[in-house]
């Protein structure tokens, strides 16, 4: 789709949700992103968070919005900046925290102070993340939740080390 045939059909309302959706996800224009980040939708909105073509200065703004679901999926892209990744690690949400945790992109020392969060599901995150340094790991193998220790050692033997 040309961005004029979009600037069309958006104006006329003649898109379904499940075409904004779908282009949200897919789309390469610049133009079309901005335009589908501020649709009144959240789930276009975080369509555009989670399309890795989406540019930083859209990720930016996204990564500041009041829904929480659309500051988890800039989360989740793996497109997104450090930058963007080391401030979402101290979001009040713990699920923006357990998904900046899960991103490979996540820069090893934010991945070390979410090891010592508060919420299990976020220091799970960290146990499951292939980057987490071995000493995190470790770290984590000896927390007060089962799941969260056993993945640690699980993580730890997959790299050669016993626990």
């Amino acid at each position: 789709m040309t961005i004029k045939e979009f600037k069309f059909q958006y104006a006329l309302g003649s898109l379904s949700f499940n075409d904004l959706e779908n282009i949200a996800r897919k789309s390469t224009s610049k133009y079309i992103l901005t335009t589908l980040s501020k649709d009144k939708n959240y789930s276009v909105s975080a369509g555009v968070a989670l399309n890795k073509n989406t540019p930083v200065d859209i990720l930016t703004t996204l990564s500041e919005d009041k829904e929480w679901h659309i500051r988890y999926c800039v989360a989740i892209n793996k497109s997104t900046p450090v930058n963007i990744l080391t401030k979402l690690s101290k979001d009040e949400d713990r699920f923006v925290r357990k998904y900046i945790a899960r991103n490979l992109s996540t820069p090893v020392e934010v991945l070390t102070k979410l090891s010592k969060d508060e919420d299990w599901d976020v220091r799970l995150g960290v146990a499951m993340n292939k980057n987490t340094p071995i000493e995190v790991l470790t770290y984590l193998s000896k927390d007060e939740d089962w799941d969260i220790r056993k993945t640690a050692k699980k993580v730890l033997l997959d790299k050669g080390i016993k626990v």
